[in-house]
């Protein structure tokens, strides 16, 4: 079965028909219609991130599987989710872009909502990638510094000063390139501030690997 990339639902092989003009950014993983590789958001205002690859929008099939994985505790679900997420990783490899990464990291959960939840999604999803890629795996490298408001409950302007400052990275990353592991990316203003946070601790490089890539 063809992956499903972020343009609309679109699958892999439909994506071959569509107009040369439509082109997804290989920085924010949205369509556009410029003639480069990185969209006018991006070319305004470059993100921390180096590169966001994700499998699908948030749509189903994925959607109903995403949603049974992190509040139905399907965790069973992580190797499967996993799987799309590293043959997306692996199709951008083939095509000469992409590197090895050096470590695999998650977006952490503030400590109080783990222990609600009883797990991170985010680093059941992680793990067996970091297995896979053989190499090192920090599920802890970051930390929240307090359990703010849950994203997708903000406007647009309180998600971007919701997450200023909430990160912490205290390893040296110096010449590391670090895979960044998300479920689900909607503004991408969580890793985006994640990302700033590992280059100011010397990280070469971060790219972001999701399921789903939605916008509000």
């Amino acid at each position: 079965m063809p992956l499903f990339l972020p343009h609309h639902g679109i699958c892999c092989q439909c994506v071959k028909n569509l107009p040369k003009f439509y082109k997804v950014c290989h920085r924010c993983c949205l369509p556009h219609s410029l003639s480069t590789d990185i969209c006018y958001r991006c070319r305004a205002k470059q993100p921390h991130w180096d590169e966001l690859i994700a499998v699908s929008d948030y749509i189903n099939p994925l959607k109903k599987l995403v949603h049974h994985f992190k509040f139905y505790s399907k965790i069973e679900l992580n190797i499967a989710l996993a799987r799309l997420m590293f043959l997306a990783w692996y199709q951008r490899r083939e095509a000469g872009a992409l590197i090895k990464p050096d470590l695999v990291t998650c977006v952490p959960l503030h400590h109080i909502r783990y222990w609600s939840r009883g797990f991170n999604q985010a680093e059941l999803l992680a793990k067996p990638i970091a297995r896979w890629l053989n190499c090192d795996f920090y599920p802890h490298l970051l930390s929240r510094k307090q359990n703010l408001r849950d994203q997708k409950n903000l406007s647009l302007t309180e998600r971007i000063t919701n997450v200023e400052t909430l990160f912490m990275c205290r390893q040296d990353l110096s010449h590391k390139s670090v895979m960044l592991i998300d479920d689900i990316v909607t503004t991408g203003n969580t890793i985006n501030a994640i990302s700033q946070q590992l280059k100011k601790c010397g990280a070469t490089s971060v790219h972001v690997v999701c399921l789903c890539r939605t916008v509000l």
